[in-house]
């Protein structure tokens, strides 16, 4: 049969491949040794000699570690209007940057639903092991994302992982995505699947669709392997997609079927991102950083097993004995060795040991040496590691950054890779979506749903960029000592240090800060009120007053107030203070005709903070402040008739609770 002509450009990108190393080196090979290594099995294809096959497995360690540190970081996308001016009061500009703000919130939720996160651990990894990072977006007709709460909108964006080997670029002498003439995506499905697919597009070829054994070439030693129960035999399939008049068009096709073609995408970049570890000048594959250490992981492996070696053979020494007076000799534990003509010798005369040679500690200093210039040399030290300790958040800050310094041009990449993953996600919406409902959360984890036409993010102006917060473990202790020093030292309240705190510190946090406020709007509105009465006090009793110190003037003002029951003492010991007041807004319709300056009254004269006693001393200041208000023989019924409202709207508060 014949092949698809897209079926020979595959072929043409598996030749280049070939080539990549020179002539001495299988690419495909050297992936596939280098993902062996990463994963413990660093013995294939070294010459052993008999010797014992231990693993001591650095390059794991520093795997793990440099995807840790580049993942250490929040990493979200935002777009925003090309032409956004911060302090534009203009209509038209407040209109494209809430519609930016719901398509933001949008790719928020399709980052969730990709499980981008963890998607991104995956392609770092491959980076590490072969040197590039490739993800393909596609849509999905068949999924119904808001189920039966709108039927008739159907489609997702998805994402999938393609291997480095699984990506074949139509000019291979660079790596930008946009400049290519075409971009081949290669992957293996059931046949039954690629057959049922080729019919929904009217292919016409189905029957040509056939079971191969295509896996030569597939990345790893597990992707050659497959399941060859009869029914589920797999094809290779590969999807090319070409530019034409701006637009991104695509075939997908077997090696004799199509399966679509000349497919218009709609979009107007190709739904690929890539990126390599580390950039290799002149071609679209980036340079492995598992491929430079497996020299020194294979020297470190052979010196421990000469070291085994060494032991197995000198542990137990071996014995020398005079076989004319002994006849045979056993190490069996317990057992009688007989001895003949003995003639009063001594018996260290008859059998012995001999002393074995000692091993020289050069060998372990080299050892030694060459995991720590190993792990240097690839930014990896004691102290990226944690083996240093550290005491103040100075220090913590200072080695996070010298650690990261070695993976800045690999973080660079990253984000890169995250921009063009978000320019894809946008370009997508806007080709995809129309109007369609957009989950926006709030800042108090509250969601909201409103209706956006996505199809207007085709003709804005749009800014993509990454958004990278610090989530280490580092920045969180070195975030906390901070916060705890503002608030020991009086330049942050409470309630503040709480918002700022992170959520896994302080269990139910939200609830405490709802529950402070609450408790200070009661505690201000009694404080205002004894401020009011305060103003209806002659002017010596006030005086009087104020030369008290402040929990002493409270409680007394309370006492002059009728607020002390059963000889209960200070405002911090009411009973009516055991539950915060409800809001205002929760009061407002509770009030009755004649009481409109009570919801001034709750409107805040003085600052209630962390030392709420303290504050009392501020009342000093009101004195004389409510002058405008009726005689104070009026003033007083109606501010003790407010007090006592006051108090019983507290006490049906803690009845309901």
């Amino acid at each position: 049969m014949d092949k698809t002509k897209d079926w020979e450009l595959y072929e043409a990108g598996i030749e280049y491949n070939q080539q990549v190393y020179g002539a001495d080196r299988n690419y495909y090979d050297v992936l596939d040794t280098n993902i062996a290594f990463a994963s413990g099995d660093q013995w294939r294809n070294v010459l052993a000699d008999g010797l014992p096959k231990p693993v001591f497995n650095i390059i794991k360690r520093v795997k793990q570690f440099k995807i840790a540190s580049l993942k250490a970081d929040n990493i979200s996308i935002q777009i925003t209007p090309m032409e956004y001016r911060p302090q534009s009061e203009d209509i038209n500009m407040q209109h494209k940057v809430k519609q930016a703000d719901l398509a933001n919130a949008e790719i928020k939720n399709i980052l969730e639903d990709i499980n981008f996160d963890a998607k991104s651990r995956t392609l770092l990894s491959d980076g590490f092991d072969t040197g590039d990072w490739c993800m393909h977006f596609y849509f999905d007709m068949d999924e119904q994302p808001y189920k039966k709460y709108m039927p008739n909108v159907k489609g997702t964006i998805k994402a999938e992982i393609i291997d480095s080997t699984n990506v074949m670029f139509g000019n291979p002498n660079t790596r930008q995505v946009e400049k290519q003439p075409y971009i081949i995506i290669i992957g293996r499905d059931l046949v039954k699947n690629l057959q049922e697919e080729a019919k929904k597009n009217k292919s016409g070829d189905s029957d040509k669709i056939r079971g191969d054994s295509e896996t030569n070439y597939q990345m790893g030693d597990n992707g050659k392997v497959e399941n060859s129960a009869k029914g589920y035999e797999k094809a290779l399939y590969i999807i090319k997609y070409y530019k034409k008049n701006g637009k991104i068009y695509a075939n997908k096709c077997t090696k004799e079927a199509y399966i679509y073609k000349n497919k218009d995408t709609k979009l107007s970049c190709y739904p690929i991102a890539f990126n390599n570890w580390e950039e290799v000048k002149g071609t679209y594959h980036g340079r492995a950083e598992t491929t430079g250490i497996i020299p020194n992981q294979i020297a470190i492996n052979k010196m421990f097993a000469m070291v085994i070696y060494h032991l197995m053979l000198t542990a137990f020494p071996t014995a020398v004995y005079d076989a004319d007076r002994i006849e045979g000799w056993t190490n069996e534990i317990g057992a009688q060795i007989p001895v003949t003509n003995l003639q009063g010798d001594s018996i260290r005369n008859i059998a012995g040991y001999l002393e074995p040679a000692t091993m020289s500690s050069q060998i372990m200093n080299a050892i030694e040496l060459a995991m720590q210039y190993t792990k240097e040399t690839l930014g990896v030290g004691d102290a990226s590691l944690g083996n240093v300790t550290m005491n103040n958040a100075t220090a913590i800050i200072a080695i996070q950054k010298s650690a990261a310094v070695p993976l800045e041009n690999v973080k660079a990449a990253f984000y890169e890779f995250v921009e063009d993953s978000g320019k894809i996600i946008v370009d997508m919406m806007a080709s995809y979506y129309g109007l369609r409902p957009v989950v926006v959360q709030g800042p108090n984890n509250e969601r909201t749903v409103e209706m956006f036409d996505f199809g207007e993010l085709k003709d804005m102006w749009l800014h993509v960029k990454t958004d990278v917060g610090n989530a280490s473990y580092f920045s969180e202790v070195a975030s906390v000592q901070t916060l705890d020093n503002l608030l020991n030292n009086g330049m942050i309240e409470f309630v503040e240090y709480l918002r700022r705190i992170p959520d896994e510190i302080i269990p139910q946090k939200q609830e405490l800060i709802n529950s402070i406020e609450q408790n200070d709007i009661y505690k201000q509105a009694i404080y205002n009120l004894m401020g009011q009465f305060m103003d209806t006090l002659p002017p010596e009793v006030r005086a009087n007053l104020l030369q008290l110190n402040p929990e002493q003037m409270e409680q007394r003002v309370l006492e002059m107030m009728g607020a002390l029951d059963n000889g209960q003492q200070g405002m911090a010991q009411m009973s009516d203070m055991e539950n915060p007041l409800p809001t205002p807004e929760e009061l407002s319709g509770t009030l009755q005709d004649g009481e409109a300056g009570f919801m001034e009254m709750m409107q805040p004269q003085t600052e209630v903070g962390r030392d709420a006693v303290k504050k009392m001393q501020d009342l000093q200041e009101i004195g004389g402040s409510r002058q405008a208000w009726k005689k104070k023989k009026k003033w007083n019924g109606k501010l003790m008739k407010q007090y006592q409202h006051l108090k019983d709207i507290n006490k049906q508060s803690k009845m309901k609770k």
